[in-house]
């Protein structure tokens, strides 16, 4: 490698930029680093926003890394600084700013951003998202008891973001288009469990198989219509409909984009000297070996490393993950891993359910690809070492942790 100094550079300052800076100043002690954030704060635990909201953590703890985190390791942080134009030819970058940076190697670590829709526009006095830290604060500052908020889609955020709302005490609708809730996470048994939970709760009601055809500003609330013939006047509106990634920047260049930017496995883009990490890329996924957006926090921690270990001129590869994840609403906890929504003739389940507890093994061609738990959820990291390793029923029972586990100690 030569020994002139490099100048690398990273668009994005969430756990994947973040984790590939890290990386580089520990293995590139001399390089130049820049990161630049189209956000106003350094870097924070995105998952922890919608906490942030419920009054679970404090504005500390969220705040992850302080400015001197960055300067102890001689980064650049450039905030409030949206990057407009990538130029490949020139290794230039544009941005708002107008000033530009050039670069020796890129990582593109922008992450993704709430779809909306024309009948539901961003309206930044009462219609947003909820991805970031400032959505994060907008909400908390339109939160009061007495409020009344609609949540549009009851996937992964929806719900936390719901659930946030109404510990601040707002009264709150959760519209959802599907006939269950969470998304990939639940099947319809799980899915009415946590239906219930929120159904319980004064401050909120989950209606499924239902859509918002457009909502209007009538000059004090927002009236949203929707399919079922009802109008909801409420005071704001969150939009929890899926995320889009910011792969602008990277028009008119070398780079392909199928929806999200394609790498591979040293999170390499078609340009040899541009990276991309996180929720803006695509990645393997494991069970079924497909290439999708598998879009969490730890594929974007290990794709910031592995991308940063390449862009120095080692060699690090990203072989995949599964889909993964966990949430708690009302104390009880439900996880997801694998394939748990798999049907066809080739899937066998194991079920175990009481009153508290659900639980689901779910089994293609007698291997382990998918397990889902709520009401318990102990002894999850197990099951997903299993799915990874492809186990089958028999190689389950001879591992003495998950024999703890009620749906497989009920089915031996």
């Amino acid at each position: 490698m030569s020994s002139k100094q490099k100048h690398n550079v990273i668009i994005g300052n969430c756990i994947a930029g973040v984790t590939a800076a890290d990386t580089l100043r520990r293995y590139g002690p001399n390089d130049r680093i820049s990161i630049l954030s189209d956000e106003e704060v350094p870097e924070y635990s995105r998952c922890f926003i919608t906490y942030y909201l419920a009054g679970d953590v404090t504005r500390k703890h969220l705040l992850s890394h302080s400015k001197k985190w960055y300067s102890d390791r001689s980064i650049d942080l450039h905030l409030n600084t949206k990057v407009k134009q990538v130029d490949p030819k020139t290794r230039k970058i544009k941005t708002t700013t107008r000033k530009s940076f050039s670069y020796d190697k890129l990582l593109v670590a922008t992450g993704a951003r709430p779809i909306f829709f024309p009948a539901i526009p961003y309206d930044p006095n009462g219609i947003i998202g909820m991805r970031t830290y400032q959505d994060s604060s907008t909400l908390l500052k339109w939160s009061a008891p007495g409020k009344k908020a609609l949540v549009v889609g009851a996937g992964f955020v929806g719900l936390k973001s719901a659930y946030g709302l109404i510990k601040r005490g707002v009264k709150v609708r959760v519209v959802e288009l599907l006939p269950t809730v969470l998304g990939r996470m639940a099947d319809e048994e799980a899915s009415r469990r946590i239906v219930e939970k929120f159904d319980n709760h004064e401050l909120v009601d989950v209606t499924l198989n239902a859509s918002v055809l457009k909502a209007e500003f009538d000059g004090k609330h927002y009236r949203a219509h929707l399919s079922t013939g009802e109008e909801l006047v409420v005071d704001f509106i969150v939009m929890s409909v899926g995320v889009r990634p910011n792969v602008e920047m990277l028009d008119k260049t070398d780079v392909a984009v199928n929806r999200a930017i394609v790498t591979d496995t040293e999170q390499r883009t078609s340009n040899a000297d541009i990276y991309a990490a996180g929720d803006v890329c695509l990645s393997p996924e494991l069970i079924s070996g497909q290439i999708i957006n598998n879009a969490i926090w730890p594929v974007a921690a290990a794709q910031g490393r592995v991308a940063a270990m390449n862009m120095l001129g080692f060699k690090a590869h990203f072989t995949g993950n599964i889909v993964q994840n966990s949430v708690d609403f009302f104390g009880q906890w439900i996880t997801a891993l694998g394939d748990v929504q798999a049907t066809g003739s080739d899937i066998d389940y194991k079920i175990y359910a009481t009153e508290k507890v659900y639980q689901k093994l779910v089994f293609r061609n007698g291997i382990i690809v998918g397990f889902m738990a709520t009401g318990n959820v102990d002894y999850a990291g197990v099951i997903q070492a299993l799915i990874k390793e492809k186990a089958t029923w028999d190689q389950i029972l001879e591992n003495k942790y998950a024999r703890l586990i009620p749906v497989v100690s009920a089915h031996t």
